[in-house]
């Protein structure tokens, strides 16, 4: 009897560690986390910008056995004094049993964020308690490889929202193809970021300040415009020539 025990042991009990799931299992589960932690992150105060799945290899299982990470950054622009509100927020939105942690040092300068999306998938972040710019990272740990990766491409995320549209119109950018990363919300939707690269126009602040005019701005600065017009959040950043312009829905 206990040599059938052993038997269904092997197929059929849950992973104790990372290296007993390779990164064929890992990339649905971290892609599922995706979609939970940017639904928790969506909301008034906050404008979201999601990243691209990270395939990193080279890492160390054992000193003498290479596997994978899968990760997926998450960047939320905040207004100036609301890092622990927002992690906060965000912390509360996630499920219960993701088990999310907000811990800060002895002066509460420096805020720390852990949840654990099960089955070895981890969200973490690290800030300043005066940041206006928080990046939560999903990430597997790492995993053996695998030859085929299931969940590796991103939903359809559709056309781009209004809101998107309008700014390009604002910076002169004009009918530029956007670069999409998306993930399946728990509700059945897609929340996506489009993204694109514009020659920096003249009178950037000028055109910002009209086209966001109506609409909750988050930050107005040298370094970066955030706002929510609605429910799609818009980041535009600067960056040397170009500007860097994201909607998130």
């Amino acid at each position: 009897m206990l040599g059938g025990l052993s038997v269904w042991s092997v197929g059929h009990e849950k992973a104790s560690v990372p290296e007993q799931r390779d990164i064929a299992d890992a990339v649905p589960e971290l892609q599922q986390a995706a979609g939970v932690l940017i639904t928790a992150a969506d909301g008034d105060g906050r404008a979201l910008v999601l990243g691209g799945l990270e395939l990193i290899g080279n890492c160390r299982i054992t000193p003498l056995r290479s596997g994978v990470v899968a990760a997926r950054d998450l960047t939320v622009y905040v207004p100036e004094g609301a890092a622990r509100t927002a992690l906060e927020a965000i912390a509360d939105g996630l499920p219960p049993g993701y088990r999310a942690e907000l811990a800060s040092d002895k002066g509460g300068t420096r805020l720390g964020f852990h949840a654990d999306a099960g089955n070895f998938i981890g969200i973490d972040g690290k800030a300043e308690a005066t940041a206006k710019v928080l990046t939560l990272r999903l990430s597997s740990g790492c995993r053996p490889d695998s030859d085929r990766i299931p969940g590796e491409t991103d939903p359809d995320a559709g056309a781009p929202p209004a809101a998107f549209q309008a700014v390009l119109a604002a910076l002169g950018g004009g009918t530029a193809a956007p670069e999409v990363q998306a993930v399946n919300r728990p509700d059945g939707g897609v929340a996506a970021s489009w993204s694109v690269e514009l020659d920096e126009p003249a009178d950037l602040a000028g055109r910002l300040r009209t086209v966001s005019a109506g609409a909750a701005l988050l930050r107005s600065d040298a370094s970066a415009w955030a706002y929510r017009a609605g429910d799609t959040s818009v980041v535009v950043v600067p960056d040397g020539k170009n500007v860097r312009v994201t909607a998130t829905q």
